[in-house]
């Protein structure tokens, strides 16, 4: 099986330069929303509702900046995703106590668990690549963000 990228699961339009969201919660909101214009029949409540229970069990905030909020959807037909990225930082109750300043949005039907784990296991070799997150926090907008996207991809 092919390796999983990034670019697999978020498009260049669910790239978003600057969050405006504040805390958590609308943080989330907000990519979910953008998620919505972009993929038909999308139900953009109830990927909010799975996104914040699976928050509930634990905070997605993994930590240097990062969070990865996912959740399992019932009408999805693939593996989508979205980024965001702050620039003044949102409470995620990330494990090191440290605010996000990245986020990776996943959502996955309930029926592509290998897919849901491999798309995970892809954002966790690229938050750790040297320089990813000096590149994603430099990066002058959408297009900065997608070129260093595509260089991930590209990596062996």
């Amino acid at each position: 099986m092919p390796r999983v990228k990034l670019l697999n699961f978020i498009s260049k339009g669910s790239l978003i330069d600057e969050l405006k969201a504040v805390d958590k919660k609308a943080a989330l909101k907000e990519l979910v929303d953008l998620l919505k214009h972009r993929h038909d029949g999308f139900k953009s409540t109830e990927a909010l509702d799975a996104l914040l229970k699976r928050e509930k069990f634990g905070s997605t905030g993994i930590g240097q900046g990062v969070a990865v909020p996912h959740a399992k959807l019932q009408n999805l037909k693939s593996v989508i995703g979205a980024f965001g990225r702050s620039k003044t930082g949102i409470d995620f109750a990330a494990t090191d106590g440290e605010p996000v300043y990245f986020v990776f949005l996943l959502l996955s039907p309930f029926d592509q668990a290998d897919v849901h784990m491999d798309s995970l296991r892809c954002i966790a070799e690229a938050v750790k690549r040297p320089n990813f997150l000096n590149f994603a926090r430099q990066a002058k907008g959408v297009k900065d963000l997608l070129e260093l996207f595509q260089e991930m991809d590209q990596q062996p």
